[in-house]
């Protein structure tokens, strides 16, 4: 049952990501198997990105390529896999992708 007092407290719960997500709606094509899903990021970092739902995703585990959008920037393509599944989308974390290669992206064109 929602709470104001107990949800206020759980705003303040210091963040303790090792790298920071910023809030960033780019298009993204995400690629399993046969399928090509055109859909929208959510939020991203240097390690991982949300996807929204626009169709049913693949299950947790499964590998994927990505090819995010940023804009006024060349597409960052990635080799990712499913690493949650939430309400609001699913959570993909990139494999055998160096920080340096993303953090550019993420930090010169998140909203």
């Amino acid at each position: 049952m929602w709470s104001p007092g107990r949800d206020a407290k759980l705003s303040n719960v210091p963040e303790h990501r090792r790298y920071t997500r910023v809030a960033a709606t780019w298009p993204v094509i995400v690629r399993t198997g046969d399928r090509l899903l055109h859909l929208q990021t959510v939020n991203l970092s240097a390690h991982g990105v949300k996807v929204g739902l626009d169709a049913a995703l693949p299950p947790v585990g499964t590998s994927a390529h990505l090819r995010l959008e940023p804009p006024d920037a060349l597409p960052v393509d990635v080799e990712a896999i499913v690493w949650r599944a939430d309400d609001d989308g699913s959570a993909f974390f990139f494999v055998g992708t160096s920080y340096a290669e993303l953090q550019p992206a993420v930090t010169s064109h998140a909203e």
